[in-house]
């Protein structure tokens, strides 16, 4: 396990990245604050997602809170003292890009608060699992600000209508409603919570590297290209696959289990 980024005032991880065999899990470890982002948020999370982005042997990566909360949002306090300045938003996009390119499964495991830029990083993990003590929303406009780049990414995860609303009024909903609104994948008591992540983490596990890698980049490319640049790009990303071992054993494997002569 390492530690990532350390509270001066008590000597502890800000976040804490744990490796388990194939499974690398970026916890956000403030939970004094429901894990609110900070002056040091954004450099402390590029350096966990490069910690497990870079790891060839972590396969997927699960992105948590520690304590009763995911993420809160902004740390107010840190912002009153005039440690946020206007930079500082700019820089946290770059984390929550990491999430979204990052060429593994990342999986947010959500429970009670998941506010403003907690909500923001975990549109741009690949699914959500939420427990049902689960509260999200987007409270910037209410607060006469802007809710940063799920302005962008928001409507492509839930669709342009529930989108609008959840940024413009503010206001935040529960985890059913996120559940029926497509905002998360599934919504579990909030026991089951770890033991649920589990199991997505091992379905991501039994598929291929290499189709989850490009899949995942072409995902990525849906709403900003036009068909035949799309499809440029598919045509690249299938000789890359098709050329791997991993194909090919695949390949192998499907002749075999229905019965052909792999001479024939």
């Amino acid at each position: 396990m390492r530690q990532v980024g350390e509270d001066q005032d008590r000597d502890v991880a800000r976040i804490r990245v744990i490796k388990d065999g194939p499974v690398g899990e970026v916890r956000l470890n403030q939970p004094e604050v429901l894990n609110a982002q900070g002056q040091h948020w954004p450099e402390d999370v590029l350096a966990a997602a490069r910690e497990v982005g870079e790891d060839p042997e972590i396969r997927v990566v699960l992105l948590t809170g520690e304590g009763r909360s995911f993420c809160s949002g902004l740390n107010l306090t840190d912002l009153g003292r005039g440690e946020i300045p206007n930079e500082w938003f700019h820089k946290c996009e770059y984390a929550f890009r990491s999430m979204e390119i990052m060429d593994k499964p990342v999986i947010a495991g959500i429970q009670g608060h998941c506010l403003g830029g907690g909500l923001q990083v975990a549109i741009a993990c690949d699914v959500r699992i939420a427990a049902d003590d689960a509260i999200v929303g987007l409270p910037a406009t209410r607060e006469a600000f802007i809710p940063g780049m799920s302005t962008y990414r928001l409507p492509r995860v839930i669709g342009m209508a529930h989108a609008r609303h959840l940024i413009l009024s503010g206001q935040n909903i529960d985890a059913a409603e996120a559940y029926r609104i497509g905002l998360v994948n599934k919504v579990v008591p909030r026991a089951e919570l770890e033991n649920e992540l589990e199991s997505w983490v091992q379905w991501y596990l039994e598929v291929p590297r290499v189709s989850v890698m490009h899949s995942k980049k072409l995902s990525n490319m849906a709403f900003d290209l036009d068909f035949e640049q799309f499809l440029e790009e598919y045509d690249k990303a299938v000789e890359a696959v098709t050329a791997t071992e991993e194909h090919q054993a695949a390949r192998r494997e499907w002749m075999e289990t229905r019965g052909y002569d792999k001479d024939e």
